[in-house]
């Protein structure tokens, strides 16, 4: 078994290595919050369709596709603890477990204890903390490359654990790095072969793979076990920071003074945004990191303690309302992806006063 244990707010223990979340490895411990365990089957049979089969008692759902054992297939049930349950055929892919199973139930865990695993990277520089927010693809991670290369402290790049009042808690993963980031991250790959192989697995897990994926997921198709085979064949280019980048400090927690909402367009310029908007947008980009099957089939049956998916939802809003309101949100357009320049000099300002 491995274990987790996620600054001592959630504990997982699983069967199956989870590589995201190897900086909470873990000696052994007894309580966990999530357990995953593997499965040669979970229900019998051939479907003509993804099919989720609720128990009558509302605390366990089943998820099996067309080709029955042969296909992805898994179990969840809630009670005091969160047991997943797997078929051999998603251990293929450890990235497909983490992001499409665990990370959407970690969410819900972290919202019942009152904390928010909000989708964005964060930064600190000398005790001034920076969120920064924006769509897949749009430029997050270079930016967080360029901010850590310049003497900013890393947290996180794609989830931060967030809380009351103004708290933000690292949370660490391999980055995903995209085509234009291998640019700036000119440690990954040392040779032509393996240049061509990092472009080929990061033109397949581009926001232009992912869109095809999300369309191919509205029809009849057994889409889970598609996207599992397809990472165990075609590698996510994950890499750690602290492999792309000689210096990096990891800093624990911070106080965020400062959330950024990175976007294109305009001629470098910023604008302060309200936080009725800031909310909006922060909320979008989150479920935005959500949405992929089964997770939308889910949702209807995730409770924790004695809390629906819905009341949890609207739990994340009102403390993501209460967050945002002590920080100072702004957009910053760039057409230049110069959004790290921007960052720079404003926390220069922010930080010399």
């Amino acid at each position: 078994m491995y274990y987790y244990n996620i600054h001592n707010i959630v504990k997982v223990k699983s069967e199956v290595l989870l590589y995201e979340l190897e900086y909470f490895a873990s000696n052994e411990f007894a309580d966990s919050d999530i357990v995953i365990n593997v499965k040669d089957s979970i229900t019998s049979g051939i479907h003509f369709k993804r099919i989720l089969i609720p128990d009558p008692d509302y605390h366990k759902v089943k998820y099996s596709e067309h080709f029955g054992r042969l296909g992805a297939q898994f179990s969840m049930e809630f009670s005091d603890k969160v047991n997943i349950t797997i078929n051999k055929l998603i251990t293929a892919s450890r990235h497909v477990i983490y992001v499409n199973l665990v990370e959407p139930i970690l969410r819900f865990l972290l919202i019942s204890k009152g904390f928010v695993l909000l989708h964005s990277a964060c930064l600190d520089i000398r005790g001034h903390g920076i969120l920064l927010s924006a769509p897949p693809d749009t430029g997050k991670t270079t930016t967080v490359l360029k901010c850590v290369k310049y003497g900013f402290s890393f947290l996180s790049d794609d989830m931060t654990i967030v809380r009351l009042p103004n708290e933000a808690i690292c949370f660490p993963k391999a980055m995903t790095i995209s085509a234009h980031t291998y640019k700036t991250a000119t440690t990954v790959a040392d040779n032509d072969h393996d240049k061509i192989e990092y472009k080929l697995r990061s033109l397949i897990h581009s926001k232009i793979g992912r869109q095809f994926m999300h369309k191919l997921a509205n029809y009849n198709v057994p889409i889970f076990t598609i996207n599992t085979i397809g990472q165990a064949i075609i590698k996510p280019p994950k890499f750690k920071i602290e492999n792309l980048l000689q210096s990096v400090t990891i800093q624990e927690q911070t106080r965020v003074k400062t959330l950024y909402f990175l976007e294109r367009g305009g001629d470098e310029q910023t604008e302060e945004v309200p936080t009725n908007i800031a909310l909006r947008k922060a909320i979008e980009n989150s479920d935005d990191a959500f949405l992929f099957p089964p997770y939308a089939d889910l949702i209807h049956h995730i409770s924790i303690g004695s809390k629906t998916a819905k009341e949890l939802l609207q739990e994340e809003r009102d403390i993501l309302e209460k967050f945002l309101t002590g920080v100072n949100c702004r957009i910053i357009k760039s057409n230049k992806r110069a959004w790290y320049q921007m960052v720079i000099e404003s926390a220069q300002l922010k930080v010399n006063k």
